[in-house]
């Protein structure tokens, strides 16, 4: 049956913080990108089978606000602890997104214990020599169309993105970006030190990589998989960088057997 959804506003460190959650069984935490997914979609309906996905808005995306308290990934790393300890989160599976998948990176290295299992879908957060990230801060919809989605075509575009500047989310898109040039523009959506540092990084770990990810190249997959103690890559084919609405099933699928 389908889960009953909860939206809440949460004071975490005096910043009113969205929160989006239902399922049924224990908790998972997930952390979304830079797009800032926090609507209830088809992946949380599938991930709600079986956890009770817990889906914050970082400050300054949907309608969190206290952006201007937060500096660098590093305030986003404590706040989400706090949001955590708010929600009684002692030790749970954190299944992040590109931004939020660096963000869970950063959380199993500074607070080990509190995650039990990480998932990491295309994340940002490292530098790869000879793989840069491309531009993601780009106005033009059709041209960040084709960076995103291996398939243009996909249903998951409408889903993941507005499609036109009439777009009624496009006003939410447009303050998602500021967040996330706040957060991640300089250095350019990744922290020169955390690669050193992922070898602290004790939980299993699964990486999920799109084949023909244009943002951010497989290479950081690979990295990721290398430097994290025991971690697997898996890859999705003919997927972009936005498996969760391009490949859906196929990478929930992935998550199940890991988170399982």
């Amino acid at each position: 049956m389908p889960a009953t959804i909860e939206n809440a506003f949460l004071n975490i460190a005096g910043r009113k913080t969205q929160l989006v959650h239902g399922g049924n069984g224990p908790p998972l935490l997930y952390l979304h990108s830079a797009g800032g997914e926090t609507e209830w979609m088809p992946f949380f309906e599938q991930l709600a089978e079986k956890w009770h996905v817990y889906i914050p808005a970082h400050p300054g995306f949907s309608l969190s606000e206290g952006l201007e308290t937060i500096d660098d990934m590093q305030d986003l790393v404590w706040h989400t602890l706090d949001l955590m300890d708010e929600l009684k989160l002692e030790r749970v599976p954190v299944v992040g997104f590109s931004l939020g998948a660096w963000l869970g990176a950063e959380l199993a290295i500074h607070r080990p214990e509190r995650v039990s299992k990480l998932a990491m879908i295309a994340a940002a957060g490292i530098h790869v020599p000879g793989a840069p990230v491309a531009e993601l801060f780009i106005d033009d919809l059709d041209e960040l169309t084709e960076l995103l989605f291996y398939d243009t075509k996909s249903p998951g575009v409408a889903l993941g993105m507005p499609t036109s500047m009439e777009d009624s989310r496009i006003l939410l898109w447009i303050r998602a970006r500021e967040a996330t040039a706040r957060i991640a523009w300089n250095p350019y959506l990744h922290n020169p030190r955390l690669r050193q540092h992922l070898h602290r990084i004790q939980c299993p770990t699964l990486v999920i990589w799109g084949r023909h990810d244009k943002l951010i190249p497989l290479a950081h997959g690979e990295c990721y998989a290398k430097e994290i103690p025991g971690a697997k890559l898996e890859v999705i084919e003919e997927c972009g960088h936005m498996a969760p609405f391009e490949k859906c099933e196929e990478l929930v699928a992935k998550l199940d057997r890991f988170l399982n």
